[in-house]
């Protein structure tokens, strides 16, 4: 196992990025120690609530998450202690609530940046204070934010999509300083006054800024001129009624949204033609959603990049959408191997669930099972390696069979809280 430890020097002063670089040094095989049990490395980030990647757990795909919406799931706010980043993402893990304390302008305190690795404790005085997250990967197409030379949206401009940003990599080379941005609806940006490798050269600790939807004819006077940073959240599912993302579009985070529900209203039920989604997530798109329990119509499960539904049997029939980046702990959902909600069992928080991951009761063993109050849950089959069979939909409640197809035969699961 190769484990990067993070480094346990206390933050200067507030608002210190702290960088995490392989630069830093490499890490280091330790003889003997097991492997943890950890999500499969398909998932950008899974956060811990303890350190050593245990305790509660909660996987992210790109974006910003904070926790004062909730977006820590599992894990929640002022609370991870380690980390494990995969391959091709970077992670900035911010404090809040130290800044807020204080009326500091940017609502950021201590930042580190993490590259891919296993970190064992997050260090840098974040343990059990992290209220941010922000995952990215490298840079995307699109228009989510637009950054200006100069104050109140004027000068030279460069636009962004989801991805990271670097002065250091030349991403910045176009303006000679970032003195003000708009963010697109449905996106966050974060600006810090280091990137990786000024950070890392100085040791010198920068200022970050989180920056919602909106004009922003200012970036604050701490980072006026001295951006070296800009990560770039976007939403984890765009939809939209025409080819290309074109024509009316609605954006979605985790959870099962249903038409039958009301959750399709922007975009339109069985008005679905393309789909765009975020690094990291997956997404499960049904036809025929009807009031639970009920089995779906046909579903396909998408993952990164864009759809085009065009010649499929879901153009125009998208009905249910289930949006994941992957697993997390809780007892949202428990799965049966017996009829009756008995034999042995597993538990499962909100996320996305792949026949690896529903240990406790195993892949194609599930019979019966239980969602909490106000939950949801999508259930499937495999009918070949990679594609998904039949699919129903649960609500919150006891459900002492999970009928045909499905009984002995579930191998993906979403869960929504």
């Amino acid at each position: 196992m190769w484990i990067r430890r993070s480094l346990l020097a206390a933050a200067g002063t507030a608002y210190a990025l702290l960088p995490l670089t392989a630069a830093m040094g490499a890490p280091v095989p330790v003889p003997g120690a097991p492997e943890p049990v950890v999500p499969d490395a398909v998932h950008p980030l899974v956060a811990y609530a303890d350190p050593d990647l245990g305790g509660a757990s909660q996987a992210f795909g790109a974006g910003v998450y904070d926790a004062d919406l909730g977006g820590l799931g599992a894990v929640g706010g002022d609370a991870v202690s380690s980390l494990r980043v995969a391959e091709g993402y970077r992670v900035l893990a911010c404090d809040r609530t130290a800044a807020r304390s204080v009326d500091a302008v940017d609502g950021l305190g201590s930042c580190r940046y993490f590259d891919a690795g296993w970190y064992d404790r997050v260090g840098g005085n974040l343990d059990d204070t992290i209220s941010l997250l922000t995952v990215v990967a490298a840079k995307e197409s699109g228009q989510g934010v637009t950054v200006y030379g100069e104050p109140s949206l004027t000068g030279g401009a460069l636009r962004f999509g989801p991805g990271r940003y670097e002065a250091a990599a030349g991403d910045l080379e176009r303006l000679d300083a970032v003195r003000s941005l708009s963010v697109a609806d449905g996106h966050q940006a974060v600006l810090c006054d280091s990137d990786r490798s000024t950070a890392t050269a100085s040791g010198n600790p920068g200022l970050c800024q989180v920056f919602g939807p909106g004009e922003h004819p200012t970036v604050g006077a701490g980072l006026d001129g001295a951006v070296s940073l800009v990560a770039v959240g976007g939403p984890a599912v765009t939809a939209a009624d025409g080819a290309a993302l074109g024509g009316a579009a609605q954006t979605f985070g985790s959870g099962v949204h249903q038409a039958a529900a009301g959750d399709l209203v922007q975009v339109g039920n069985d008005a679905i033609s393309s789909l765009r989604v975020a690094a990291g997530h997956r997404v499960l798109a049904c036809a025929d959603d009807q009031v639970a329990p009920a089995v779906l119509g046909a579903c396909t499960l998408l993952g990164s990049g864009v759809h085009e539904l065009a010649g499929t049997g879901l153009d125009d029939g998208i009905s249910l959408l289930a949006v994941s980046a992957g697993p997390a702990t809780g007892q949202v959902l428990t799965a049966y191997a017996d009829g009756g909600l008995s034999g042995s069992s597993g538990a499962f928080g909100a996320g996305m669930f792949a026949a690896g991951d529903l240990g406790g009761v195993g892949n194609d063993a599930i019979s019966s099972l239980r969602l909490a109050d106000g939950a949801r849950a999508v259930l499937c089959e495999d009918a070949k390696p990679g594609a998904v069979g039949a699919c129903r939909l649960f609500t919150a409640g006891d459900h002492g069979t999970v009928g045909t197809p499905l009984n002995d035969q579930t191998s993906l699961i979403f869960v929504a809280a």
